[in-house]
């Protein structure tokens, strides 16, 4: 176990791992008072070697990166969502042959949102400590503890994928774990994809018509800023400040100053702002945007709903891994999304085409 913290270490490094069929990944970052996360540190390990890459040294990570994105490389994460957005905003890509023992543990019975440490204990009998987690991982030198707790990330992950993968064969699953970490590849969430951002918007989704219209405007001219001044959306503007201004019916720049303190955006800005609104707000009034969708009968819902909660009892798994209601909607309503692809399509479209008919 070792720190790297300089081009001649991390190039020995890469040429002992770049043959690897597999290494384990994981990331810290830090991304207290800024917009976009700040990559602080990589932790590879292989079955003989563990190193921690700092990554606010002044070190090349072009090799790094080369040996992250070797597709004939497999690699071993967990819960690696915010992982593959750090690795997409430093590369413009995701790195494929993605292995997450989270996605994987879920289709052996444990909880779809399982913890590492959680699933370390009940796999591997394995006890970590997880006392670093809101850590700083931009300060310098780092502890001892923190550099532990990074070590614990990396070190048991490849025996804890190898221990998921044979439950997985034998309950003939590998098959569905592969085809859903390979769909990773092809998501776009968070800061990879902000156009649908706005649906985070705390209240948003309970605002109608014209009201609804101006807090998506808001949430992105939002979102826009504050990629701009990397700085946190919120620290610009708050969730309940957006459904405010949204609701106001008169809103003049008296009354948009009023809503948003001077300390967060200046004057120019919240002139801006106010035509952005004003400009679109007779669109708005009139504006049929929201597509109207096929009215989904509740008894068609109850049967696909009915029928997955049996089907996860049967196999051993949460039912919200079979499908959220969304996708029984979209299967109800036009036959497509996750319950008309892939396993899942062989596993239940006979039977929930029946059902429905």
């Amino acid at each position: 176990m070792y720190l790297i913290e300089e081009q001649e270490s991390l190039d020995h490094f890469i040429n002992d791992i770049k043959d690897q069929a597999c290494i384990a990944v994981d990331t810290e970052f830090a991304r207290v008072s800024s917009y976009y996360p700040k990559l602080c540190l990589v932790q590879i390990a292989t079955p003989s070697l563990i190193a921690c890459i700092d990554c606010l040294s002044d070190i090349d990570l072009s090799g790094l990166w080369k040996v992250i994105f070797d597709k004939k490389i497999e690699k071993i994460m967990h819960s690696c969502s915010q992982d593959i957005e750090i690795f997409f905003l430093n590369n413009h890509d995701i790195p494929e042959n993605i292995f997450d023992t989270q996605i994987a543990a879920a289709f052996i019975g444990h909880s779809s949102q399982v913890g590492f440490k959680e699933l370390l204990e009940k796999e591997l009998n394995v006890v970590i400590e997880k006392s670093q987690t809101r850590s700083d991982w931009s300060k310098r030198p780092l502890a001892e503890a923190q550099l532990e707790y990074a070590f614990d990330d990396v070190e048991d992950l490849i025996e804890l994928a190898s221990s998921i993968k044979g439950k997985l064969v034998e309950l003939d699953r590998i098959e569905w774990v592969m085809e859903e970490c390979n769909d990773l590849v092809h998501k776009r969430i968070g800061l990879m994809d902000t156009s649908e951002i706005w649906k985070k918007t705390k209240g948003i989704n309970k605002l109608k018509n014209a009201p609804r219209h101006l807090a998506v405007l808001l949430s992105k001219w939002r979102e826009k800023k504050a990629a701009e001044k990397d700085i946190p959306r919120k620290w610009l503007m708050n969730d309940q400040e957006i459904i405010a201004i949204a609701k106001c019916e008169n809103l003049s720049m008296d009354a948009l100053q009023q809503f948003i303190s001077s300390n967060r955006l200046n004057k120019d800005e919240i002139f801006e702002l106010y035509h952005c609104l004003k400009n679109t707000e007779e669109d708005a009034l009139s504006s049929n945007q929201h597509k109207k969708r096929k009215k989904i009968k509740d008894e068609d819902l109850k049967v696909v709903s009915d029928y997955l909660e049996s089907r996860s009892i049967e196999l051993g798994i949460n039912k919200d891994i079979l499908g959220s209601k969304k996708d029984m909607a979209k299967f109800i309503a036009e036959r497509g999304g996750k319950l008309n692809k892939g396993w899942r399509k062989k596993l239940m479209f006979q039977d929930l085409e029946d059902l429905l008919n």
